[in-house]
């Protein structure tokens, strides 16, 4: 029997909610077909200044009886919101004052109570960017600001496949001020339909006589819109919400005319801007809201909770040693004997190392992506794997990517502080929009992420070939297809995977990656064709390589880099003809 997830978009005035059912023969990106056919109902959300979650509750329940008909099962439930909403997904923390109410947790309570299914809460412009990954909307090696506008102005940044979010915190761009106030006031779609006595957007941007009022909210909207290129670099602005629905109905160029008005504001680089209009508009936070509510199912599914007494790096390599007492000759020759002990122990897993680095040949020759997925040292252990491919073998970088918890904006100089471990990866693989085509390996020393643990359930849901990497031996996981056991061992201080078990991560990726990577012909004999050369030491490596190579001299090969634009693997071309 089908199970039926529900998608609930909650607003100042109104609150929205679809129903779609999904089957075992339907997929992720069969969603949103399904859900442009299933009807979106509204109810008045009885949210306003000093309203309470009481009131909200019955809307909840009006919205319910009309979404759902008797027996019906729900799998799971996605909620848009304005707001900031915690990094797990559980509640609502800051919000404006209408909708205040909601920072009091007991209506999410109630849903999990009323259905005892995953409830998750998100911010509604990321919503609207999971919604327009889906749609093919977020791609390449780009910095992207997805821009729903409706009664506000909403704003996330994507970068790269990943949400980025420095300083941990979401990109509040309608609360910057300014002279004419607020950003979420300037740019607000409902305050524009004003002007029109039947409210009306579309005539706005159709009647002569509203010429003026036209001009000067896009003058500011460009305006805008320079300021996000500016303080996040963003390459493109893709803009959703009641704005792009209104435009769109009435075929009015909002994306030109914007483009043209960034020209003229002439802004740094400002003009180098793309922008797209998303016709689908409040639809999108919906299909995020369904979307998420499916992929924290699936990830729940398989979860998998292991005794922290099972944990070997907990306990330490030798017990009967007061560390403290050793003086520093002794500690690092114990230090060096157990890293021997663990490398040693490695050559156990090599056939494990050796499938898989077979599985990512054929899944980046078909057209799909590695993604590594990790928390604390074994995600900043994956980033720097997957900054190095690009740069040791000209892979395009979009193709490689790692997902850190708490996000890979600030991994370099922060860790988590906030159980960013425990939380789930499905938004953040949503956003990357997973397929069947990609390899996902998952990092967890202890295998208790649940960051980790998530990402691989609903990879494996979506058909991607996961792995896990971990150092307990074991001969599978309910959430992956393949594991690799670091078998590293106890810590010489215990609990810190740093230590050996990071060492044998490092050599795990390391041949993971290489192997593919020679496997996918980036090398010649001992020497690698498509390095990049961007500094001093690089270029010297390519003239020696062609020097190596073709047997030139150094003039003969820095001029034939030169002629090729310091481009090595085109430079080889040309030599080989």
């Amino acid at each position: 029997m089908a199970k039926v997830y529900l998608g609930i978009d909650i607003g100042g005035t109104w609150l929205k909610g679809v129903a779609v059912g999904l089957n075992d023969s339907l997929t992720i990106p069969d969603v949103p077909g399904i859900l442009e056919k299933c009807p979106v109902v509204r109810v008045k959300s009885r949210l306003s200044n000093g309203s309470d979650t009481i009131g909200f509750i019955g809307a909840l329940e009006d919205l319910l009886d009309k979404l759902l008909s008797d027996g019906q099962k729900v799998g799971g439930i996605g909620i848009s919101t304005a707001g900031v909403v915690d990094y797990a997904g559980k509640k609502l923390l800051i919000a404006a004052s209408h909708i205040k109410a909601l920072t009091n947790n007991s209506w999410v309570v109630w849903l999990e109570d009323r259905f005892r299914v995953p409830v998750t809460l998100i911010n509604d412009a990321d919503a609207t960017s999971v919604g327009a990954a889906s749609l093919g909307y977020l791609t390449g090696l780009k910095t992207i600001g997805v821009m729903p506008i409706g009664t506000g102005l909403g704003f996330t940044v994507w970068r790269n496949g990943r949400k980025w979010t420095p300083n941990f915190a979401i990109p509040l761009l309608g609360c910057t001020y300014t002279p004419s106030g607020y950003y979420d006031e300037i740019a607000s779609a409902s305050a524009l339909a004003e002007f029109d006595p039947a409210k009306k957007l579309g005539n706005i941007f159709t009647e002569d006589k509203y010429l003026s009022v036209r001009d000067q909210y896009l003058k500011n909207l460009a305006g805008i819109i320079g300021t996000a290129h500016l303080l996040y670099g963003i390459n493109k602005i893709v803009i959703g919400g009641g704005l792009s629905v209104a435009v769109s109905e009435v075929q009015f160029p909002l994306a030109a005319s914007l483009e043209e008005g960034l020209k003229k504001e002439n802004l740094l680089s400002c003009p180098g801007v793309e922008i797209e209009v998303m016709p689908e508009g409040n639809t999108l936070p919906l299909l995020g809201a369904v979307l998420l509510a499916i992929g924290e199912e699936k990830a729940q599914d398989t979860r998998f909770k292991k005794e922290y007494s099972r944990y070997n790096t907990e306990i330490p390599y030798d017990d009967s040693v007061r560390l403290e007492k050793l003086n520093t000759d002794d500690l690092v020759r114990l230090l060096w004997n157990s890293e021997q002990e663990s490398g040693e122990n490695l050559e156990k897993s090599l056939a494990a190392i050796s499938e898989v680095s077979e599985k990512i040949v054929l899944s980046l020759t078909n057209g799909g992506r590695l993604v590594y997925v990790g928390s604390g040292t074994s995600g900043r252990l994956a980033a720097i794997d997957t900054v190095e491919i690009a740069c040791t073998f000209g892979f395009p970088r979009d193709r490689v990517l790692t997902f850190i918890s708490g996000g890979v904006a600030d991994a370099s100089i922060d860790i988590e502080t906030n159980f960013e471990e425990d939380a789930s990866s499905v938004p953040d693989l949503l956003l990357a929009n997973i397929t069947a085509k990609d390899i996902v390996i998952g990092i967890s020393v202890s295998g208790s992420a649940y960051y980790v643990q998530s990402a691989l359930g609903y990879a494996k849901f979506v058909g991607a070939f996961t792995v896990m990497v971990q150092e307990e031996e074991v001969q599978s996981l309910p959430f992956c297809d393949r594991v690799i056991s670091l078998q590293s061992g106890n810590e010489v201080l215990a609990g810190s995977t740093r230590m050996k078990a990071g060492t044998s991560t490092k050599k795990v990726l390391n041949f993971l990656s290489t192997s593919a990577m020679i496997r996918l012909g980036k090398v010649h004999g001992c020497y690698m064709t498509e390095v990049e050369c961007i500094n001093e030491k690089l270029i010297q490596r390519a003239k020696h390589i062609l020097k190596t190579l073709f047997y030139l001299d150094e003039d003969e090969a820095y001029n034939t880099l030169k002629e090729n634009n310091f481009v090595l693997s085109r430079a080889i071309s040309k030599l080989d003809k």
